[in-house]
């Protein structure tokens, strides 16, 4: 899995590879986000509104899973 197949796809994603180590963590978090969704939608939330939620959830994640994997990268023996 690449970070831009990501759903949503966050919008200014990097075509870097997820590593497998940290595909549990990708999973459960896009479970949450359809969890969060479907919270936001129960509560009456308008869809413009529950897109910017998402969006600036999944922008932050995507930061910081990139941050994650350079992090891996530098500290591998091949980095």
């Amino acid at each position: 899995m690449r970070i831009d197949q990501l759903q949503p796809t966050p919008t200014s994603a990097e075509p870097l590879e997820i590593p497998s180590q940290l595909l549990d963590s990708v999973y459960r978090h896009q479970a949450h986000l359809l969890e969060l969704v479907a919270s936001f939608r129960a509560a009456g939330l308008d869809e413009e509104m529950v897109d910017a939620s998402v969006r600036t959830l999944v922008d932050s994640y995507a930061k910081d899973l990139t941050a994650a994997i350079h992090a891996m990268m530098e500290a591998s023996p091949r980095g």
